[in-house]
């Protein structure tokens, strides 16, 4: 059985890096094509974005977590799953703020390197800034950056029992994202992030460097739905 999972996650990263490539390809041909169109008909891109004003959305999604870098989760963890719960609110324009929470799952590939454990699981939080732009019809690129974020793993030292050991740290994420417009109200997306975790794991001096922080990538896929229309403070101003 656990062979049969192990084979399994290749096939799951390589189809969401596959349907990744194929959307963000699909999405700058749209762009193109856009372009091309309001060049025709006149249309001005500030018409077009006050149009597509939304209020805010909430979304959920899926995420495929690769662990990296010369730390405890780059060298010990491979990543096999993710969860991805936010809310997020224009504040004036296409200026946004954001909350997110969500879970990543781990399995261990080096026990000498992070004990006697076989699963952690990622508990995390984050508030977060950005910016979105409007590139083409339907479809919405946005950066953002966390500005508070915490970490809290589990590790899970025995399959049978319910036998853990739990350590938190504070979490800090990058990230980007790709929205694509089906309807007014409903949106699916790609995103990207990364993400690095510095720990409070207590250890011996010589392990600090590679227990004090820990990194990881996350590409994933999801659905979003939009709230409302125009944002919230320009009503205040204009």
């Amino acid at each position: 059985m656990i062979t049969a999972l192990m084979n399994l996650r290749l096939p799951i990263k390589t189809f969401c890096l596959s349907i990744f490539m194929g959307i963000t390809m699909t999405m700058f041909s749209q762009v193109k094509s856009t372009q091309r169109a309001n060049a025709n008909t006149g249309i001005s891109s500030s018409k077009a974005m006050e149009y597509r004003q939304r209020f805010g959305f909430i979304s959920v999604g899926y995420h495929s977590p690769i662990t990296t870098g010369d730390n405890f989760m780059g060298q010990g963890l491979e990543g096999e799953s993710g969860l991805d719960f936010k809310f997020q609110i224009y504040v004036y324009k296409q200026f946004f703020l954001g909350l997110y929470t969500g879970a990543s799952y781990f399995d261990v590939k080096d026990n000498s390197i992070v004990g006697n454990y076989n699963k952690t699981s990622l508990s995390e939080g984050y508030g977060y800034v950005g910016y979105e732009f409007l590139p083409a019809d339907r479809l919405r690129l946005g950066v953002l950056a966390s500005f508070y974020g915490g970490a809290r793993f589990k590790n899970h030292y025995s399959k049978s029992r319910n036998v853990f050991q739990v350590d938190r740290g504070n979490l800090s994420s990058f990230g980007v994202y790709f929205n694509y417009e089906l309807s007014s109200h409903l949106m699916v997306y790609i995103d990207y992030a990364y993400r690095t975790s510095k720990t409070d794991i207590k250890v011996a001096p010589e392990l600090n460097d590679l227990f004090e922080r820990g990194n990881y990538h996350s590409i994933g896929i999801g659905i979003n739905f939009a709230l409302g229309t125009g944002d919230l403070i320009s009503g205040f101003i204009d």
